[in-house]
């Protein structure tokens, strides 16, 4: 279950302030009082969280019906790119890889995994720039271990250990995130079928085939 599911996202804008925010409120209504103690906890993760490619929560508010995130506002989302031009030339991937390679880096050295990585929770930002969003998933690691277990995140997008449901650590986002970057430049993830049986067999046993017309470079 994502608790992170809200009911509106507004853009809004502080009184006595130039700035513009997103505005994402959850709904209490329906979820158990271990959902809200793991939203809170989430949360407070979101806190520390100061990087440039990864959405800065900047408040949060409780009340009887719904707990309320104040975030940056970022222009568009990946995935409406992506829709839009069906796949993006080979420097426009290799600058949003770097961003979101940077992203983890600094996340994973604070031993969180994101655990949702898709195009769907990357914004795009007014001038060009990416940003990691949608820290539903997300999870906070004890520093005595790297691996963790519940299984969360999206299908097309997960790592081996994930669908086969083993132990897995911070290389599981590293996983997802070439699958989204194989998605930007083909515009197609690279195993794709409506069948989830034949998806998990595709992502453990088949070979990935890599794309026509990359440089030396890339």
């Amino acid at each position: 279950m994502n608790i992170w599911k809200v009911l509106w996202v507004w853009k809004a804008r502080r009184r006595g302030s130039l700035v513009t925010v997103a505005v994402k409120l959850i709904p209490k209504l329906g979820k158990s009082a271990r959902d809200l103690e793991a939203l809170r906890r989430e949360i407070e993760i979101l806190r520390d969280l100061r990087h440039p490619c990864i959405v800065q929560m900047l408040d949060a508010f409780e009340t009887r019906e719904e707990v309320g995130v104040v975030t940056e506002f970022a222009q568009g989302e990946l995935f409406q790119v992506l829709e839009d031009d069906r796949r993006l030339s080979e420097p426009v991937v290799g600058r949003v890889a770097a961003q979101l390679v940077s992203a983890l880096r600094y996340l994973h050295a604070h031993r969180i995994v994101h655990r949702d990585m898709k195009p769907q929770n990357v914004l795009v930002a007014a001038g060009g720039g990416v940003k990691l969003c949608d820290f539903g998933f997300a999870r906070a690691m004890s520093s005595a271990t790297l691996v963790v277990t519940s299984i969360k995140g999206t299908p097309l997008y997960m790592a081996p250990e994930l669908v086969l449901e083993r132990p897995y650590d911070h290389r599981a986002d590293l996983w997802s995130l070439g699958v989204i970057l194989y998605e930007l430049f083909v515009g197609k993830p690279p195993f794709y079928t409506t069948s989830i049986v034949a998806l998990v067999k595709a992502i453990v046993k088949d070979p990935v085939s890599i794309p026509q017309g990359l440089s030396a470079d890339f």
